[in-house]
């Protein structure tokens, strides 16, 4: 036979499990604006790049440079390896789930 005290234990844990209220999620949903880089105006720097896909880099002569985690390829002065800026910051295509994450599009070294 159990102790009264196991018990009584057991049931104040179950009480305490049960009766207190979890917190209420107060995060807004994401929108898809948040997704979004942001549009190309003059200047250079990485809002100022404009948005391409994989493909549309590809198009346009560039090769996809990852980003290795410090963010330096998305600085205003960042140059490509052909000494030129990024073309464009890559997006996610159309209807496809992630981007290469970070990357920019870079004119190829001649």
């Amino acid at each position: 036979m159990m102790k009264a005290s196991t018990l009584s234990l057991a049931g104040l844990g179950l009480l305490l499990t049960i009766g207190c209220a979890k917190p209420k999620d107060t995060t807004p949903p994401p929108t898809d604006e948040a997704a979004k880089p942001a549009e190309s105006a003059p200047g250079g720097g990485p809002s100022e790049r404009p948005a391409l896909t994989d493909a549309e880099c590809k198009a346009k002569g560039g090769a996809l440079v990852g980003d290795i985690g410090d963010g330096a390829i998305h600085s205003p002065d960042y140059r490509c390896e052909s000494g030129e800026p990024p073309i464009g910051t890559i997006r996610a295509q159309e209807g496809a789930p992630v981007a290469v994450e970070g990357a920019v599009c870079c004119p190829v070294a001649q």
